[in-house]
């Protein structure tokens, strides 16, 4: 069982490490960081709820579940939506009014740490189930490339409100949710075609998305200012 502690919770908590350590100008408290943590944990729940409506809703209109339309709305519009609503609950829910959030990359910091709870509880719960047999799956940051991309733009968002522009405010919230359904729904969707130039796709997508986020991680780092 200790594929569990190797691949289920010791990469998040790496990966969380990494991202802490790259806030340079006002480090976020660890206290803080660990009630996202734990919070992103328990935030698989209300997606599992979610989950089930929406596939409830799905199968009563009818749409045959081999059909590229059943996966489409099952991928983008059920799971990615639900998953990526839950975090964002968290990571936004416990610290948008926080004084703590007074630097944009730390939106960033809130929600790959509640995104790495989410992260960690569902590796267990994968490795619980299959096994070993999809550990090494479990190690692409799927979740964590979402949180990048998610608070990057609430940061934004803060910013915004700070100015008093509601237009932009409004417009960097809603791709706060919108990026990263787009790419958690399309990494599962083209898993679940079993297509084999899907298969390939998305293994295509998988080393250039994490080679964007982790470069535009640095990049947001570098170029922290003031909300």
């Amino acid at each position: 069982m200790s594929y569990l502690l190797w691949f289920g919770l010791i990469p998040p908590l790496v990966l969380l490490f990494y991202i802490y350590h790259l806030d340079k100008i006002e480090k976020e408290p660890v206290k803080l960081l660990v009630r996202l943590f734990v919070f992103g944990i328990f935030s698989v729940i209300p997606a599992m709820f979610l989950e089930l409506a929406g596939e409830g809703i799905i199968s009563a209109l009818g749409i045959p579940e081999n059909s590229y339309l059943y996966l489409f709305l099952m991928y983008f519009c059920v799971v990615a939506f639900s998953e990526e609503l839950s975090k964002r609950c968290v990571g936004v829910g416990l610290t948008y009014r926080s004084e703590e959030f007074n630097y944009q990359f730390d939106a960033v910091v809130y929600c790959t740490a509640a995104a790495l709870g989410f992260a960690c509880c569902e590796n267990i719960m994968y490795l619980l189930t299959d096994g070993a047999a999809v550990a090494w799956g479990r190690l692409i940051p799927i979740h964590t490339i979402c949180g990048i991309f998610m608070g990057h733009y609430v940061g934004l968002a803060k910013t915004a409100h700070r100015q008093g522009d509601r237009t932009s405010r409004v417009m960097f919230n809603f791709l706060s949710v919108f990026i990263p359904v787009i790419i958690h729904g399309f990494y599962d969707f083209s898993l679940s075609t079993e297509n084999d130039e899907m298969l390939i796709a998305n293994l295509a997508f998988t080393v250039v998305i994490t080679v964007i986020a982790f470069a535009s991680l640095h990049m947001y780092a570098k170029k922290d200012k003031p909300v």
